[in-house]
C-alpha cells in the first residue's frame, strides 16, 4: 500500500490544467442583446435563422458560402466615404473610432468575439458602412449606379432584406449610428437626409406587416440594440391591455378554437384597417382581426423576432403572443380559408396548406411568460360556449343561406299559420255560444 505522502506527490498536473482554464474565462457580458439562436428553436426551421447571401458581424464571418458579398461590401464602403469631402481622413477617424468603441461591441454579443481588436473593427466598419449605403441607395436611387447588381437582380433585395432581420446576423445599432453621423450627416445635403432609422424602415416595409411607427418614438429609436430590434420596436399595440399576469400567463389560459369552429359557432369575423398588428377586437360575436400578408420571407421574420423574445428578457413577448394565437385560428387550410375570404390573411405563400404549416410549426419549442391576448381569448370562448348562439348559428347556416329556403319556411310559416286560424274558426263554429 502507498504511502500518503507518496500519493500526495503524485502528478497533479490535470490540477493545474483546471486552474488554467478558470482563469481564463472571460467575464459574462450582462449587455448582450444579439446572440445566437438556442438549439431547440433552430432544429425547428434551421433555414430561418441563417443567412442565405450575406454575413453581418462575428457569428458567420468565416461561412464560406457567403464570402461572394464581401467584394459588394468594399465596393459600397468605397462609395460611402466617397460621398464625404475627403474620403482618406474619413476612414481614418471612422476607423480609429469604431476601435475604440472594442469593448462595447464584444459586450454586445453573448458569446466570447474570437477575434483581434482590429479585426473585429475591420468588420464592423466594413459591414456597418455596406448597409448605409444600401439603405441610402434604396432609399434615394441613382440612376448613374443602374449597373449595380444589387438592385438589377430582382431577388437580391427581398434576400437581403430578409438576411439583415436575423438575430445572429447584427452588428450593435450604436456603430451604425455613429459611421451615420460622421458620414452621411457631414455630406453636402446631410441635413436633407433621413434619420438612421427612418431609412432602415423604408428599407424592411415592404418585408413587414402593419407597424404602428408611432409607437417607435424617441425612445424606441435611441434604445433601439440593432436592425431587428428596430423593426421589432414598432410591433407594439396601440394601447396595452389591463390584465393581471396570473390571467396572461400562459399555464391558465383557455385558448380558441380554431377559425372554422368560432365560424360555425356563429362568430364573424371582419377585417379591421388599424396602425397596429395587436389592436384585435372581440364584441357581440364579431372578432376584428388587422390584415396580415404571408410571403415567402414572414416565417423567418416570426421567429426571430420570437428568438429574440425568448432570448432577451427584457423584450416584451407581443410577437410571441399574437403568432401563437395565430396558430390556434389557423390549424387546417380550411381555417386559412375562413379568414381568407374575410380579406384577413393574403396569402402570397402558396396554397392555403402551406400557410397553415407555417403557423402549425412557428410555435414550437417556445416558453410564453405572458400572453397579451388571454383576456381576448376569455371573451371569445365566453361567447363560443353559450348555446344559444350555437343554436342561432345552425339555424342560420342551414336555413338562411339560400333565398329558395328562406321563401320555403316563410311559405311553410304562412301555411301553417292559416291552417291553424281555420281550425281555430271551425272549432269556434262547432261549439256555437
Amino acid at each position: 500500500m502507498e504511502e500518503p505522502s507518496s500519493i500526495q506527490s503524485a502528478d497533479t498536473h490535470w490540477l493545474e490544467s483546471i486552474k488554467i482554464e478558470l482563469a481564463e474565462l472571460s467575464p459574462l457580458s450582462s449587455s448582450w442583446t444579439i446572440c445566437r439562436v438556442p438549439t431547440k428553436l433552430r432544429n425547428t426551421n434551421k433555414d430561418a435563422y441563417t443567412p442565405h447571401i450575406i454575413s453581418v458581424g462575428p457569428i458567420h464571418h468565416e461561412e464560406r458560402s457567403l464570402k461572394g458579398m464581401e467584394a459588394h461590401k468594399w465596393r459600397y464602403m468605397l462609395s460611402l466615404l466617397e460621398r464625404t469631402q475627403n474620403a482618406v481622413a474619413t476612414l481614418d477617424a471612422c476607423g480609429k473610432a469604431i476601435l475604440r468603441f472594442d469593448n462595447d461591441v464584444r459586450a454586445s454579443y453573448a458569446e466570447w468575439i474570437n477575434y483581434s481588436n482590429t479585426d473585429l473593427a475591420k468588420m464592423m466598419l466594413l459591414d456597418g458602412c455596406f448597409i448605409l449605403e444600401l439603405l441610402l441607395r434604396y432609399s434615394n436611387p441613382d440612376p448613374k449606379l443602374q449597373s449595380d447588381p444589387i438592385f438589377t437582380t430582382s431577388w437580391m433585395i427581398l434576400t437581403l432584406q430578409r438576411d439583415l432581420a436575423l438575430l445572429e446576423n447584427q452588428i450593435p445599432f450604436f456603430v451604425l449610428e455613429w459611421l451615420f453621423n460622421f458620414t452621411v450627416r457631414r455630406t453636402a445635403n446631410g441635413l436633407a437626409t433621413p434619420s438612421l432609422p427612418d431609412l432602415a424602415l423604408r428599407f424592411f416595409r415592404s418585408s413587414i406587416n402593419n407597424v404602428n411607427e408611432e409607437t417607435l418614438g424617441a425612445g424606441g429609436r435611441q434604445n433601439s440594440h440593432h436592425l431587428l430590434h428596430l423593426i421589432h420596436n414598432c410591433y407594439f399595440p396601440s394601447s396595452p391591455r389591463i390584465e393581471t399576469k396570473g390571467k396572461r400567463n400562459s399555464n391558465n389560459i383557455e385558448f380558441i378554437h380554431c377559425a372554422a369552429a368560432l365560424k360555425e359557432a356563429g362568430i364573424w369575423f371582419e377585417k379591421d384597417d388599424t396602425k397596429s398588428l395587436f389592436d384585435l377586437e372581440f364584441r357581440n360575436g364579431v372578432f376584428r382581426i388587422p390584415p396580415l400578408r404571408v410571403h415567402d420571407s414572414t416565417d423567418a421574420l416570426f421567429r426571430n423576432f420570437i428568438a429574440f423574445e425568448q432570448c432577451f428578457q427584457e423584450s416584451s413577448q407581443y410577437i410571441t403572443s399574437y403568432v401563437l394565437l395565430m396558430d390556434r385560428l389557423i390549424d387546417t387550410a380550411k381555417d386559412v380559408e375562413v379568414l381568407e375570404r374575410r380579406r384577413i390573411v393574403a396569402n402570397d405563400l402558396g396554397g392555403r396548406d402551406d400557410v397553415a404549416a407555417m403557423f402549425n410549426n412557428i410555435c414550437k419549442q417556445i416558453v410564453l411568460r405572458d400572453f397579451y391576448f388571454a383576456g381576448l381569448c376569455e371573451q371569445v370562448n365566453e361567447y363560443y360556449h353559450r348555446r344559444w348562439n350555437r343554436y342561432k348559428a345552425s339555424l342560420k347556416r342551414d336555413y338562411c343561406t339560400n333565398p329558395w329556403t328562406i321563401i320555403s319556411l316563410l311559405g311553410a310559416f304562412i301555411l301553417i299559420s292559416l291552417t291553424a286560424v281555420q281550425t281555430v274558426y271551425s272549432v269556434l263554429g262547432y261549439y256555437p255560444h
